[in-house]
């Protein structure tokens, strides 16, 4: 059987009887709910049943409650079509610039870059910080040791 009785050496033979009896009721009990469940053609689904029930029983396990509102209409209706690693991504929409188009954005920029840099020439915190730069890039740098060390 599942286990060996060893009766009356001990003096816990009755005990260890019982419980091996438990055992084979309890697997008897399974394999004939498995065989129903085979029959009617859902046996993950009941075995996975069987167990939740048990442990329901002991606390161990809980019903999920369905998602919020929210949840529901956030998520899409379908699953979403799977894309592979190495697909290419979809092309743009818009066409590419031609050269005359690409070179009208390009002066655009260009004026909006001078128009920014003459705001920022009168701006004094700017002008000033710019005098320092270059003061700095003119010092010439020496190569004694800091002072600090």
């Amino acid at each position: 059987m599942f286990c060996t009785i060893r009766a009356g050496r001990d003096g816990v033979g009755p005990g260890r009887i019982a419980a091996a009896g438990l055992f084979a009721l309890a697997a008897l009990a399974a394999s004939a709910h498995a065989g129903r469940a085979q029959e009617q053609g859902n046996i993950l689904q009941q075995g996975n049943n069987v167990l939740k029930q048990g442990a329901k029983l002991l606390g161990f396990a809980t019903d999920v409650a369905p998602p919020a509102d929210f949840v529901v209409k956030s998520r899409p209706a379908s699953d979403l079509d799977y894309i592979p690693v190495f697909q290419s991504p979809p092309e743009p929409a818009l066409p590419a610039l031609k050269d005359i188009d690409l070179k009208a954005v390009k002066s655009d920029l260009d004026a909006l870059q001078k128009k920014h840099d003459t705001l920022r020439q009168a701006y004094p915190p700017a002008a000033k910080a710019l005098a320092d730069e270059e003061a700095a890039k003119k010092k010439p740098k020496t190569n004694a040791p800091d002072a600090q060390q």
